[in-house]
């Protein structure tokens, strides 16, 4: 499954693999929260502005906004992992990974799904992590994939691959806006609400 999502975000338009990053960044997003409310460290904000003038940017024609300036605000986003000794680091390193690939993605302009199928791999990396980490004994592959969040985490970016491989429209991105947020629930199952 996983070398077929490769392989359809290589056959995606620049905008279709802007969108898949940022829609995993937002499913990603509660990790990011709570890891900032866990810690006190002061992202969050600047992780959400970020996360909504990408969507603004995709849904409002013609919206003005400098990814460049953006990029260098999103810096003091990113938690450093040496500086804390907890798990929640981690998943939260990555939803600033994949946020990265998004600004990659905008700023180089290149024609290549490089930065998307990183995201994706990210994503999944995340929850293979959070499967490992809460499970009591060693698991192979075959088990990590076979575990429920795994399933679903293939199967939201498979979904997401198929409501992108459709004519761009403010109203498709919108609705792949809010089938991003999952009701709130993170990729590895963290819930805000």
């Amino acid at each position: 499954m996983v070398k077929n999502i490769n392989k359809q975000l290589n056959q995606f338009a620049p905008w279709q693999q802007v969108t898949f990053c940022i829609a995993l960044a937002e499913r990603m997003y509660p990790n990011y929260v709570l890891f900032c409310e866990g810690t006190e460290f002061a992202g969050q904000a600047q992780f959400r502005k970020i996360l909504d003038l990408f969507w603004e940017k995709l849904i409002v024609k013609n919206a003005k906004v400098n990814f460049e300036i953006q990029s260098e605000h999103f810096e003091s986003a990113i938690p450093n992992v040496e500086d804390y000794d907890m798990y929640g680091v981690y998943p939260a390193l990555d939803a600033c990974v994949v946020m990265t690939c998004a600004f990659n993605l905008m700023l180089n302009k290149q024609d290549d799904a490089e930065e998307a199928i990183n995201a994706s791999q990210t994503s999944i990396a995340t929850v293979a992590s959070f499967i490992e980490a809460t499970s009591e004994q060693a698991l192979s592959e075959d088990e990590i994939f076979a575990d429920e969040l795994m399933e679903q985490e293939l199967a939201f970016q498979q979904t997401l691959i198929d409501q992108l491989d459709k004519q761009r429209s403010p109203d498709l991105l919108k609705a792949i806006r809010k089938f991003a947020r999952n009701q709130g629930i993170s990729n590895i199952g963290i819930s805000l609400d």
